[in-house]
């Protein structure tokens, strides 16, 4: 165990170095990052594959990494490989119904549409509408702009279905690392800060008020970075509903924890002099995709409450809120 977190940690170190110093798509490059995915089965090298999101989040860094990710398992039923295709997200507007948004700049690759009920459409991103959404966090988004009602299936829905649940798993898991991220950077910058301003003759850190702030915040992201890790090493043995509770634990511990070293921070976590406000924008824009905090929280204890305890994992991880 302490070898495999050693090698993660090389991993994570190597994947911020890349992000901090060239753009996503460049980072990904030098990383081989590409040639990794193909082999997302292996249980050795999935610590890098998801390193890269952790990274990402820490770093501010965008890349196609998440849609090549999420249309993996859907390329196992084609003759695409991997890196060649991102996959859409469903997301539902409250004034417009299904719409699909990519993550990162898709050009020169495919689009994988996932259609549940009607299999899965793979189109060039040329032949489609992209209109990019503004959104704070330095994450890029583009929606996609087409009637998907007409177009033909590229995968079948028997097919499309058991690539649909591992693609949501494996996405699920990815974004939450991608918030722990970011969280943690955020708490990074507040610990520096805490440590260099100075109030009454001392740096604020000294204060106990603070330092449970900074403690609080910490034990958030720790909480996080235990369970998604537990999640990532289970591979392919990952209970059902786990995925649910790592991204429901990620947007409320990765919320919590930019609310607390935003409080440490003060007026100034609110300028651009500081990174935290794209940060903690970036984990409230994560938290959107592939079900929120808030929604898993709610269809999770639906779940219990109507089924019995599942025995994958402890409910209390979702209770406490304080």
């Amino acid at each position: 165990m302490t070898a495999d977190l050693h090698a993660e940690a090389e991993f994570l170190d190597v994947a911020r170095t890349a992000f901090a110093s060239s753009d996503g798509e460049e980072a990904l490059r030098s990383l081989g990052w590409w040639e990794l995915l193909a082999h997302l089965d292996d249980p050795e090298l999935r610590p890098a594959i998801y390193a890269v999101f952790r990274a990402q989040g820490s770093e501010l860094g965008s890349s196609a990494a998440l849609g090549g990710l999420l249309a993996q398992p859907y390329l196992e039923h084609t003759d695409r490989v991997a890196g060649s295709v991102m996959s859409a997200i469903r997301r539902r507007s409250k004034t417009r119904g299904v719409v699909w948004v990519v993550v990162g700049d898709p050009a020169d690759r495919e689009l994988l549409i996932d259609r549940p009920g009607a299999g899965a459409t793979i189109v060039a991103a040329a032949d489609v509408s992209l209109r990019r959404i503004d959104v704070p966090g330095r994450l890029p988004l583009h929606e996609i702009q087409i009637d998907v009602d007409v177009l033909p299936s590229t995968i079948d829905e028997a097919c499309a279905a058991t690539a649909r649940e591992r693609s949501l798993a494996i996405g699920r898991i990815a974004i939450s690392l991608e918030i722990l991220g970011a969280a943690e950077k955020a708490l990074e910058l507040a610990v520096d800060y805490a440590g260099q301003r100075e109030q009454f003759g001392q740096a604020i850190g000294e204060f106990q008020a603070v330092r449970h702030l900074l403690a609080w915040a910490q034990t958030d992201c720790v909480a996080l970075d235990s369970t998604a890790l537990h999640a990532l090493r289970l591979g392919d043995d990952l209970p059902v509903g786990f995925d649910a509770v790592v991204k429901a634990l990620a947007g409320r511990n990765g919320r919590r924890a930019c609310e607390r070293s935003l409080q440490v921070l003060g007026g100034i976590g609110f300028t651009t002099e500081l990174d935290h406000h794209h940060l903690h924008s970036r984990v409230l824009a994560l938290d959107g995709l592939l079900g929120t905090a808030a929604s898993l929280s709610r269809e999770l204890g639906l779940s219990l409450r109507t089924g019995g305890r599942h025995p994958g994992f402890p409910s209390a991880l979702l209770l406490a809120d304080g």
